[in-house]
């Protein structure tokens, strides 16, 4: 007994620390220049009345498009937690950016099997679309969900900047993990809400929470004002 106890607390030490470094910490490389800046924005989903992250699973994840002034989109990281999403990347060049909305891209499982037959691959072999969301591949459905009129952030060298807090409202699935049909993932209605565009509590936690060495460096570019 007092074995299985030793093995049940080792397993909580293990997991309280990733919780704490990789949770509370999330990946971020070094600026790269002293002109180098980061963007960052929240996403949450309202589901009736509550707040609530997507669970940006497999099969199924929400990114925001910000476009670039070579008309390319930003490739985001992000970090999830109970209530929001956090988007963010780094290393940014300073110019127009311009925020359209958010697309959202699952798997078809039809077209996967599909790709898997023609390609050769085993049924086992898992798929993600975190890593490659604004890729084109054949088994991945894009739904965009845009703004009623895209919004301009002027991001200046330097610096790190907030693009604002948004919502989903009146989200409804297909299905989902429950779902049978190759389109499980789909949703079927959806709205993006602004919340607040000049929103900055985003850059203030961020600046308090987020103290890593890498994030350090990144935080001497926040404006952000933090009170002891």
């Amino acid at each position: 007994m007092k074995r299985a106890y030793s093995i049940i607390a080792l397993l909580l030490i293990i997991g309280v620390n990733n919780f704490t470094f990789a949770g509370l910490f999330p990946s971020v490389d070094k600026p790269e220049s002293p002109d180098a800046s980061l963007i960052v924005l929240e996403f949450s989903i309202d589901n009736r009345g509550e707040l609530g992250s997507f669970a940006n699973a497999n099969w199924s994840v929400i990114i925001p498009l910000v476009k670039k002034e070579d008309g390319s989109y930003v490739d985001f990281k992000m970090q999830v937690s109970a209530y929001m999403t956090i988007y963010y990347r780094e290393n940014l060049k300073a110019g127009k950016y311009t925020l359209v909305g958010f697309r959202h891209v699952y798997t078809d499982f039809g077209k996967l099997k599909e790709y898997k037959k023609a390609n050769g691959i085993k049924d086992d072999d898992l798929y993600f679309v975190k890593k490659d969301a604004l890729d084109d591949l054949p088994y991945h459905i894009k739904q965009e969900f845009l703004l009623d009129a895209p919004i301009d952030f002027d991001l200046k060298p330097n610096t790190m900047m907030s693009f604002g807090k948004y919502v989903f409202k009146y989200r409804k699935g297909n299905g989902g993990a429950k779902g049978t049909t190759d389109d499980r993932y789909k949703i079927t209605r959806g709205e993006i809400m602004m919340v607040d565009v000049d929103d900055v509590s985003l850059l203030s936690r961020l600046k308090r929470n987020w103290t890593s060495k890498k994030w350090k460096l990144w935080n001497e570019k926040n404006p952000a004002v933090v009170e002891d």
